[in-house]
């Protein structure tokens, strides 16, 4: 399916009723679909689950700030970025407020921990993302493993839509 196709299939679902978005935020979603696919393709990861992270991370909320201090529509924490093996640039909370960044960063976040971390693993890299290095074995957090659950869920839904 082409690019300006998906766009505006996924446009016309995020407008929907069922997923409870207002107006500022589903043009939020419609602006950067684009990006994710591109971003996602670059990073080796689905764009259908970097979808699904955003929507469940921040609900296309780009002004979206957690209790913990995680920014933005891919809710990543700023001393994170930049540093050990992500080798991602170093944000600010602002800067994580502008889609583009958040989902920049956020993508390359998603792909370490699927791809290195959890060696292809979806469900551990995404335990990883939420709740850090205790995803594997034993050691998984039932909050990871929930979240892994809640994402894999919105992205079945979205793929459904296309």
């Amino acid at each position: 399916m082409e690019i300006a196709t998906i766009v505006q299939t996924l446009c016309l679902a995020f407008s929907a009723p069922s997923y409870y978005l207002s107006e500022a935020r589903q043009t939020t979603a419609c602006e950067s679909i684009q990006q994710v696919y591109k971003e996602s393709k670059k990073n080796k990861i689905s764009p259908t689950l970097m979808l699904a992270l955003i929507y469940i991370e921040s609900g296309w909320d780009k002004k979206a700030v957690s209790y913990a201090g995680a920014c933005g529509l891919t809710q990543v924490i700023p001393k994170y970025t930049g540093k050990g093996p992500i080798k991602n640039r170093r944000y600010t909370c602002r800067q994580l407020k502008n889609p583009r960044n958040a989902i920049r960063a956020g993508t390359r976040i998603l792909s370490y921990w699927i791809n290195k971390y959890a060696k292809g693993n979806i469900r551990i890299g995404l335990c990883g993302y939420a709740s850090g290095f205790r995803c594997k074995g034993p050691r998984a957090t039932k909050r990871g493993m929930n979240y892994a659950r809640k994402v894999l869920r919105m992205q079945r839904r979205i793929e459904r839509e296309l």
